[in-house]
């Protein structure tokens, strides 16, 4: 709670507000944070340098106001190079006021497309700037996003596992009606449908893109589930990936320690101290994450599900066969996100009858999502993998000790359910469509488990479990991740091939935000094991985008999601 010293005279109205900001602040974790303080208002705040934060923010500002030191004491913060990066994010008219009324800033600002003057300031202030973007000349390749068109707010969903609950939850959170299309008796029953998945941010040396987006999409889902009626379905108090050998511990410690993450994100920890927050005995040390966890992906679905309200409606065992374009035409006008002219779209059912129209439509639906999209792009540009994985469900005697999710080679979480025991896995495998559960994999799954967990070699070894007859008598469960080579995630706007046809040669010298794209049409799916991890940021940023508003990660891990990148790649080479 807030100290009352801490209330200034006359704000004490204001501490609700402030507590509330208190209660949602994020940790110092370098990169984009979205903090919703009340529906509709969301604050995204960016930990670290503006000049490698704010280039690469996708918003279509409405209003500036320029606050900090007077430009003598942090004349970084007032420079020309800061007010050319206002004006690219600045849409048509946006204002801008500052307290300085200084002759520099009031001339970097006009150079940068802002016609500002000076005006009466206030209380002992004498002069102030303020005016509005108003170039006299187009100054930026790319405009910012645009406002959201008039719409019926109206939206179909396809697909209901962890893609589609947390597109769903994320238009309703924006005023939206959905129609939720599943072509199971119930959500969550693929991948979705595993007992027990965990999740934890993917650290690098370099921090590449992995680290980045799994870093926003671990922050970002855990402020969502902790909202979720009933809370969270599962645990989020602490998980820990284990090296497998002493070099690749000693070069997990020495990544934590160069990239100073706070103890609340991850923490290195040695094999004395993992062992005894893991309640198992450990070989090497590893990475603690305090707020991982595992929990039933089938109950997060069904939880956002609910969460959603009246303003969901969810039809089970409807099969979604093609989505057909109702009105609306090519326009040639690319970079904007508006590539084509208004128009609706129509879910059809494999005799073609119509199950919804609506101006927007999201496909949410694993491998499916190939398929269902292939009118508009092509399997080449989508070259989405289906990838079977099985687990391994141990008796409910075993590994009593365990405390918490162990990760390293393989994966071990405790009984998601009382009653039950702890779950192993997954194997991983290419081109392989077989459903059945297979005792060679369970097998597979068990020598991955007792190098995990030494202490239980013998347990789960060719004398123990992993025997033939015993790994027969064991429990599991097959299912199919959808996964792209570059193991990210589609989400985002889909491209209009009608539009990018006669400006080719032209386009393959462009960025990702010179593509004409679909008007309405949008994916989010190809999550790979990491669904719990990208589900919620991937819908943020579809419903961003449908929005118009500011993109929740910044425009590097927006392309390297983006639907159109496989086509992007392709323009190039031809």
């Amino acid at each position: 709670m807030l100290e009352p010293m801490l209330v200034l005279p006359g704000m004490a109205a204001l501490a609700p507000l402030m507590q509330r900001l208190c209660d949602v602040w994020p940790s110092p974790v370098a990169g984009w944070h979205r903090l919703e303080l009340a529906p509709g208002v969301i604050l995204s705040v960016g930990f670290g340098d503006f000049f490698d934060l704010m280039p690469l923010l996708r918003a279509g500002a409405d209003a500036f106001y320029l606050d900090g030191f007077a430009p003598s004491k942090n004349p970084d913060m007032w420079s020309a190079e800061v007010f050319r990066t206002l004006g690219r994010l600045a849409r048509d008219g946006a204002t801008i006021a500052t307290y300085t009324a200084a002759g520099q800033v009031r001339r970097d600002l006009i150079a940068a497309g802002f016609d500002v003057a000076r005006r009466p300031g206030y209380g002992r202030k004498r002069d102030m700037l303020a005016g509005r973007y108003a170039p006299p000349y187009r100054m930026r390749r790319h405009d910012p996003p645009p406002p959201a068109p008039p719409r019926a707010r109206e939206a179909i969903v396809v697909g209901a596992g962890m893609a589609g609950a947390a597109m769903a939850r994320r238009l309703v959170a924006r005023g939206w009606r959905v129609r939720l299309f599943e072509r199971a008796q119930a959500p969550g029953m693929a991948a979705s449908g595993n007992p027990a998945g965990v999740f934890h941010p993917q650290l690098s040396a370099d921090d590449n893109v992995l680290s980045r987006l799994t870093r926003a999409g671990f922050l970002y889902a855990l402020s969502q589930w902790r909202t979720l009626p009933g809370g969270l379905p599962g645990r989020a108090d602490g998980l820990l990936q284990v090296a497998t050998s002493e070099a690749e511990a000693e070069a997990m410690a020495q990544l934590v320690t160069a990239h100073g993450y706070p103890e609340t994100y991850a923490k290195w920890v040695d094999a004395q101290h993992a062992s005894a927050l893991a309640g198992e005995t450990l070989a090497h040390g590893g990475v603690w994450y305090p707020e991982g966890g595992s929990l039933a992906p089938a109950m997060l679905c069904r939880a956002e599900l609910v969460a959603a309200g009246p303003s969901l409606d969810a039809r089970y065992g409807v099969s979604v066969e093609r989505l057909e374009r109702v009105g609306g035409g090519a326009d040639p006008v690319a970079g904007d996100g508006r590539g084509a002219t208004a128009c609706r779209w129509a879910a059809l059912d494999e005799t073609g009858r119509v199950l919804a129209e609506a101006d927007v439509a999201i496909v949410t639906a694993a491998d499916v999502s190939q398929t269902l999209l292939s009118a508009y792009l092509p399997p080449e540009f989508v070259p989405v993998k289906r990838v079977r994985g099985q687990l391994t469900f141990l008796p409910p005697d075993t590994l009593a000790g365990l405390r918490i999710p162990v990760c390293g080679d393989g994966y071990v979480a405790p009984p998601p359910l009382g009653g039950a025991g702890p779950v192993t896995g997954a194997t991983y495998g290419f081109d392989d469509p077989a459903e059945d559960v297979r005792v060679g994999d369970h097998q597979a799954n068990l020598r991955r488990l007792a190098a995990l967990l030494p202490g239980h070699a013998d347990a789960f070894g060719e004398a123990g479990l992993a025997s033939e007859q015993a790994a027969a008598e064991l429990g599991g469960r097959t299912a199919f991740r959808a996964l792209m080579p570059d193991r990210l995630p589609m989400a985002g706007q889909l491209p209009d091939l009608a539009a990018i046809e006669p400006q080719r040669k032209r386009l393959a010298g462009g960025h990702l935000r010179d593509i004409p794209r679909l008007d309405g049409l949008y994916a989010s799916f190809a999550f790979g094991s990491r669904g719990l991890v990208f589900a919620s940021l991937c819908a943020e940023l579809v419903a961003s985008q449908i929005e118009g508003e500011p993109w929740p990660i910044g425009s590097d891990l927006a392309d390297a999601v983006d639907p159109a990148r496989y086509l992007m790649q392709s323009l190039r080479k031809a």
